[in-house]
């Protein structure tokens, strides 16, 4: 069987000739001494034809002397490697014998370009290597991330076995050896190992979710211990894996605590204070009554009987009975004599002033037109009023004493 490569005038039948054609691998037809009797285009293109004629040991640049020696070298119906040029390139060879009585005697040597394969594999490996480098870093940062971890963290498989554990993890609940392995409900009490195991087996979703309520968790000496628990179901190519991440809220309950009891102490002082202050406004009413009363009725009387008085000796006295009355109010000692002024009536006061005068009984009894014994009974209720009792003291003395004072 013959076709034509541009150098013979015998062609193949054409629904043959459009199959050899759209091969991209390279397709020779030799005769059985292995001259090349037909090529397909991509072979021509690719060997810079013609190429009928020549051997097909000096076409593919193998040092062989004829079609013998050239198949001890590389049997037919075998897949061989023959390399070409400096490059490292090289061919893969199948060579299939051709019997009659259909066609001739020959054979068909199918002969491909590893070079874009090698290419393709080197890019291939380029690409591999730059996801594997990849994913190391993606590995070492998730680690590093999992180890520098803060809280509690772990991972869990759909059977609540742990598969990995952080320090602080460990931390809590015990060496990594005790956890690796063993049900991740073994950390919680069993009412909340209950509600780890419900979104276990009902979670859906791939985000994390945050459980709203406190859990209690056990760390490794027993001791129950309020956790807060963050879950996030992870979907990997070797199944799902779910990322358990817990807070230990011991510390916050505390404060939290601290500040309740801050907060009633505030709360308690508020109340003393307002207390305090109630008790403070109720002195104030009491002493301003206080201050008002005594105003009434002693400064104001003292007043109105100073203003009263002709003689300047009594004025001056009350003018300092109302004054010292004033510094007792503000917190100061008064003088025995100004109040006991107010406790004389006006004709008492006006016998005092005789008296003061060193007038006797009979010329002020002849003075007011009144009788002797009416003044000395104003002089005994003068006496008893001022205080003084016996002989010892002199009403007139005593007056001009506390006057002059």
């Amino acid at each position: 069987m013959r076709a034509d490569n541009g150098d013979n005038s015998e062609r193949l039948p054409e629904h043959i000739s459009k199959v050899f054609e759209s091969f991209s691998d390279f397709i020779l037809f030799t005769d059985n001494c292995g001259r090349i009797c037909s090529a397909n285009p991509p072979a021509v293109e690719f060997f810079d034809g013609p190429l009928c004629g020549r051997s097909l040991w000096s076409l593919l640049e193998v040092e062989a002397t004829d079609i013998v020696s050239f198949l001890e070298m590389y049997p037919a119906e075998s897949v061989h490697e023959i390399p070409y040029g400096d490059s490292g390139g090289s061919y893969s060879l199948r060579l299939i014998p051709l019997a009659g009585p259909f066609c001739s005697e020959g054979y068909v040597a199918v002969v491909t370009n590893n070079a874009p394969l090698m290419e393709l594999h080197e890019t291939y490996e380029e690409r591999i290597e730059d996801n594997i480098a990849a994913l190391d870093d993606s590995i070492s940062l998730f680690n590093a991330l999992f180890e520098a971890a803060q809280g509690p963290t772990i991972l869990a498989d759909s059977s609540f076995r742990i598969l990995t554990s952080n320090p602080a993890s460990e931390k809590l609940f015990g060496r990594r050896a005790s956890l690796s392995g063993s049900s991740c409900l073994n950390i919680f009490s069993e009412e909340s190992a209950k509600t780890v195991q419900k979104y276990f087996e009902t979670c859906s979703a791939e985000l994390p979710v945050p459980f709203d309520d406190l859990l209690t968790a056990i760390n490794s000496g027993g001791k129950e211990i309020p956790v807060e628990l963050i879950m996030h179901k992870v979907r990997l190519q070797s199944g799902i894996v779910f990322h358990l991440g817990l807070r230990d809220m011991s510390d916050i309950q505390r404060l939290e605590s601290g500040l309740e009891e801050s907060r009633e102490q505030v709360d308690g002082m508020n109340v003393a204070l307002r207390t305090v202050i109630e008790s403070v406004k109720e002195e104030k009413r009491g002493m301003h009554e206080e201050f008002a009363l005594q105003v009434r009725e002693q400064i104001l009387p003292a007043l109105d009987r100073m203003i009263k008085e002709p003689l300047p000796q009594m004025r001056r006295s009350f003018g300092k009975f109302i004054k010292e009355r004033l510094s007792a109010l503000a917190g100061e000692t008064g003088d025995h004599f100004e109040g006991l002024l107010l406790a004389l009536t006006p004709r008492e006061i006006e016998i005092c002033r005789y008296i003061e005068a060193g007038k006797s009984t009979e010329s002020i009894a002849e003075m007011l037109s009144i009788t002797v014994d009416t003044v000395r009974t104003h002089r005994k209720n003068i006496r008893r009023k001022l205080g003084l009792h016996g002989k010892s003291t002199s009403l007139i003395s005593y007056l001009k004493y506390h006057a002059g004072s």
